[in-house]
């Protein structure tokens, strides 16, 4: 995670500090947290916690933190999980934000390599029935344009709330299904900014085009191992018409040749039913008989998470009607251990301690990792085109980063998914840095896009190794 959080924030966030004296609202004054119940040591910086009204009067939950460094002249990130129906505390509490939760959940403390350090970092629960964010009316059912026209107009109301952070930078990220939040949330502000300073967008392993990454997600597993070569020759006689060409296979978007089907279903199986970590290959999978956390973590079989990560596996290969439902009432059958269990890397955030602590004590929902009450229809197969309409403004900066051993939304993938923007490439695929150590590869397109693979680390977990 720090070589991940070094490279980003050098990236997209690089901004001037200076010495400032910062201005309270009524707002700021009403919502600032002053204790976090289990944080083990001091957290000396401001930051506040409370709602923003979306459409209709749905109420978008947020945790703010101001910048380590300057608060009134760094930049304004807004961060989103994916899922979708993922919490962004997933992230306050696990990935960049300033806090993190030991495995067993037993305390919390700070991270040092959070991204806090150098933006204001605002962290949004989205939709409405996604952690402590809530609908007045009950009804929890969306899809990704209200989704994009609540987190606008949450947008908004965060800068009347905060109106000092206005002339500030701006810049929108998320990791995971925020590849589709993170473009049409952009979209909606670059064409009606209301005063807001909006600067680029990063998107991290993002969910970004779902026919690539079925295709890309075989030709990973393959090259790491995963297939023998029975297995590999029969997907890319059946698949490729004998070719091993990436532009001459169809591995999982409307197949219609029985074989390849079946050469499909069974790498699918591989990956997902083979006892692998879909987030991180080489992260060893934790099994259920690990002490349970006692103050901090909810107790379950399996991660949401986890569910969520083979959700989206199955939507990008289109083989939902091979393998266990992922959108069946009842939660998957999977005799794997539980390889990615967020529940032990995250605040119990059902205490009331807690919940007072961050003024959402009138959410009516049991906040959850990922939301099982959230009924959403994803629209997009690929957000290609709302990409290009923002590079093509011509005003903004556009970051995407992978995590090379993530298979959920693949490396593989996204290189594939920024060629096929079809913006010039003008420097060569290479390596970058983090002091003396190689951190990944990257290379730069025209129109201010940057393409970033991370060694190591999966879906920005905190698993990527820190150099010095």
């Amino acid at each position: 995670m720090g070589t991940m959080m070094r490279y980003v924030t050098a990236a997209l966030l690089a901004v001037v500090a200076t010495p400032c004296v910062a201005t309270y609202y009524p707002a700021t004054l009403g919502a600032e947290v002053t204790t976090v119940p289990g944080l083990t040591e001091p957290y000396p910086y401001k930051h506040y916690s409370g709602y923003l009204t979306a459409g209709e009067g749905r109420q978008l939950h947020y945790w703010f933190f101001e910048s380590h460094q300057s608060p009134s002249s760094d930049p304004v990130l807004l961060w989103m999980n994916g899922g979708p129906g993922c919490s962004s505390l997933v992230a306050t509490v696990g990935e960049l934000g300033p806090f993190r939760v030991g495995d067993l959940g037993l305390n919390m403390t700070l991270n040092p390599d959070t991204w806090v350090k150098v933006a204001n970092v605002l962290f949004l629960e989205a939709p409405a029935g996604v952690g402590y964010s809530y609908d007045p009316t009950g009804v929890y059912v969306t899809d990704d344009t209200q989704t994009a026209d609540d987190n606008y107009l949450a947008v908004q109301d965060f800068f009347e709330k905060y109106p000092e952070y206005k002339k500030n930078d701006f810049y929108i990220a998320g990791e995971s299904y925020a590849g589709v939040y993170v473009p049409t949330l952009a979209s909606r502000v670059l064409k009606n900014p209301n005063g807001v300073q909006f600067k680029g967008i990063a998107i991290g392993n993002g969910a970004v085009d779902f026919p690539i990454l079925g295709n890309s997600l075989i030709f990973f597993g393959n090259y790491h191992g995963l297939f023998g070569q029975r297995l590999w020759n029969a997907l890319t006689q059946h698949c490729c018409n004998g070719s091993q060409l990436a532009q001459d296979c169809n591995f999982g978007w409307d197949i219609t040749d029985d074989k390849c089907n079946e050469a499909v279903d069974e790498a699918n199986n591989i990956i997902l039913h083979g006892g692998l970590n879909v987030y991180n290959l080489y992260d060893p999978c934790s099994y259920e008989n690990e002490p349970e956390p006692v103050a901090f973590a909810s107790p379950k079989k399996r991660s949401m998470s986890q569910h969520k990560a083979q959700r989206l596996i199955m939507k990008s290969l289109n083989r939902i009607s091979s393998l266990n439902r992922a959108d069946s009432p009842e939660p998957m059958n999977i005799d794997n251990p539980n390889c990615v269990s967020e529940e032990k890397r995250n605040l119990n955030s059902n205490r009331n301690d807690v919940k007072e602590a961050l003024h959402v004590q009138e959410t009516p929902a049991k906040w959850e990792p990922c939301s099982t009450k959230l009924n959403y229809t994803e629209q997009y197969l690929t957000v290609r085109d709302v990409v290009r309409e923002l590079v093509d403004s011509g005003r903004l900066r556009t970051l995407f980063y992978n995590g090379d051993v993530d298979m959920a939304c693949n490396f593989i993938g996204g290189e594939w998914f920024v060629q096929s923007l079809g913006y010039r490439s003008k420097s060569e695929y290479k390596t970058w840095k983090a002091g003396l150590v190689i951190g990944g590869f990257f290379e730069t397109f025209e129109k201010n896009i940057t393409f970033v693979t991370v060694k190591w680390p999966g879906l920005c977990r905190k698993d990527g190794p820190d150099t010095p």
